[in-house]
């Protein structure tokens, strides 16, 4: 069964960000340093960000690729907060043998690349006093989106495993965070309205901190919220006694 909620403090703590060079990874990672971490890990895949701080270690990481995984767990020796953030979106193709190929692509990014990554660094989250992973999901994740029909499946398997992270490892805070469209390199040339990459980073610190567990950072993901918040959150509470008789 899930664990209650509990308030969390960054100060001090050791800190891991795939996708940390830019767009929300990058305003997740200028926002955490204001909370005096210990050390941020961020991860990169191919080109490092354009900012700099004492606290923050630059990490070449593909999270698709296990030799990059097993360099990066290795490189780190403690680790209080995972954040799996790293995504693409590839649009719906016309062609049915494209379109199961960006299938796999996002599936693979989504979902299997994070879990595989989360096992990887997993004794060592379990060596910290208060271990924290943070999915970067979608709001996405509850209805398909025309046009982007794959990457809503990703992002709902994503938030599916995320669920199942909290039965499976009850002393780790297993956060999903479900972002409505935001500006970023991700989503150039949209005619949606887009939320401030940095007011959604807050706002995830934010809900972090006090223990959420799921987090809506933006008015379209609050939107999505209030439709789904309460009776997602009933019905994982429900299917997690299913089986305890």
């Amino acid at each position: 069964m899930p664990r209650s909620p509990h308030q969390f403090d960054l100060e001090d703590r050791s800190i891991l960000i795939t996708g940390a060079n830019r767009g929300l990874g990058a305003a997740l990672c200028k926002t955490i340093l204001q909370y005096s971490p210990k050390i941020i890990h961020a991860g990169y895949r191919s080109t490092p960000g354009n900012f700099e701080d004492p606290r923050i270690r630059w990490c070449q990481l593909d999270i698709q690729d296990a030799a990059s995984v097993a360099n990066a767990a290795a490189s780190v020796d403690e680790l209080d907060v995972l954040i799996n953030n790293a995504g693409i979106l590839i649009p719906t193709a016309a062609d049915p043998v494209q379109e199961m190929a960006n299938l796999d692509a996002m599936m693979d990014r989504h979902l299997h690349s994070p879990l595989k990554l989360f096992d990887a660094l997993l004794p060592t989250l379990q060596a910290s006093s208060q271990a924290m992973v943070v999915n970067i999901i979608s709001m996405a994740a509850f209805a398909s989106v025309p046009g982007c029909e794959g990457y809503c499946t990703s992002k709902a398997a994503l938030h599916a495993a995320t669920q199942g992270l909290r039965l499976k490892h009850p002393g780790i805070q297993c956060v999903g965070v479900y972002p409505g469209p935001t500006a970023t390199d991700m989503t150039a040339g949209s005619t949606a309205p887009l939320a401030d990459a940095m007011e959604s980073a807050a706002n995830i610190v934010s809900g972090m901190r006090q223990g959420k567990t799921s987090i809506f950072p933006d008015e379209a993901a609050l939107a999505v919220e209030s439709v789904v918040g309460d009776g997602v959150a009933t019905l994982e509470q429900q299917f997690a006694t299913l089986l305890s008789d």
